[in-house]
């Protein structure tokens, strides 16, 4: 059970519903998490709406992007995050194999080398803003992306980062149910469906 409430139909406004059927069908972010955010109508659904944008619009596909947020998701074992799929992403051919390969993107010929190049960026701002602070990071960088991208990159990284840490705190599904639903999620690394 979420430790806040989902909004009720009687308190929802016109951009409350429209941005909840919105997440039921692109599949991200997850209708239950919009239910919850907008409640608050300035703080929670502008964030909606600039996640929204941030996911869905810009320069670098969208699946690179859904890639990214997975896999920092799975990194900080958000059961919520790591069970939810973008349907759009799915329709452009990011499939479930590659999803569960994440965890190896250095060595699984599923990925191509801007993805490997977005990842490794992805793996370095979940070590924490020490690993990223570095010329050589954005250098290499540089070498697939424009600085425009990496500005999109960055803010990818940055919201699934900072907000999957609310959302997982917000107990909308633990990381012990998301690998019973999904047993792919469960690593070597020490996650237990038990957690």
């Amino acid at each position: 059970m979420p430790r806040i409430r989902y909004i009720e139909d009687h308190e929802k406004t016109e951009e409350a519903e429209r941005l909840i059927q919105s997440a039921e069908r692109t599949g991200a972010p997850d209708p239950r998490v919009v239910s919850i955010m907008t409640r608050h109508p300035t703080a929670g659904t502008g964030w909606v709406k600039y996640w929204n944008s941030l996911l869905y619009e810009g320069l670098l596909p969208h699946t690179l992007k859904e890639q990214c947020r997975i896999y920092i998701s799975m990194e900080h074992e958000c059961g919520y995050c790591s069970t939810v799929r973008s349907k759009v992403a799915q329709e452009q051919g990011l499939t479930e194999e590659k999803v569960l390969a994440l965890p190896d993107f250095e060595t699984s010929p599923l990925f191509d080398d801007r993805e490997r190049a977005a990842l490794r960026y992805a793996k370095l701002f979940k070590q924490g803003e020490h690993a990223i602070d570095k010329d050589e990071v954005y250098d290499e960088l540089k070498k697939t992306f424009t600085e425009e991208e990496i500005i999109e990159l960055g803010q990818m990284c940055a919201q699934t980062d900072g907000v999957g840490k609310l959302v997982k705190s917000l107990n909308v599904m633990s990381w012990g149910e998301a690998c019973e639903i999904n047993p792919g999620l469960v690593r070597e690394k020490g996650a237990v469906a038990a957690e």
